[in-house]
């Protein structure tokens, strides 16, 4: 499969996770705490990609959930697989952190991305 299409279908499938994810703790919630949205750039100079960072405050279940979305592209400034001979990379991911407003129920935090540099792996 094309290298572009697997990125795009990673990046796709994050971001549709994030909506998943937000949509199910609105139900949740009865739709009454709401999500504040801010999208936010790597780079404000040049194209570096960016992403969305998704926040729930005071919620009658969750105290605070974060639901975040990035895909960023550049170059590494460190020794990465696969970036030895060419610097470039391009990675997108989700990153979720949920605090429950009971203090009896552990937080919990989910994060895994797709990585491709001259060579492609999923991490978390």
């Amino acid at each position: 499969m094309d290298l572009d299409i697997r990125k795009n279908l990673a990046s796709n499938w994050f971001k549709l996770l994030q909506d998943a994810f937000c949509n199910d703790i609105n139900v949740l919630e009865n739709n009454k705490a709401k999500f504040t949205t801010t999208t936010w750039k790597k780079n404000v100079n040049k194209d570096e990609g960016g992403g969305e960072y998704r926040i729930l405050k005071g919620g009658k279940i969750f105290d605070k959930v974060g639901v975040n979305f990035s895909k960023v592209y550049g170059k590494f400034q460190k020794n990465i697989l696969g970036a030895r001979k060419d610097p470039r990379f391009w990675a997108s991911g989700i990153s979720v952190v949920m605090h429950m407003k009971n203090p009896l129920i552990p937080a919990m935090h989910f994060n895994t991305r797709y990585i491709c540099t001259t060579q492609q792996w999923f991490g978390g």
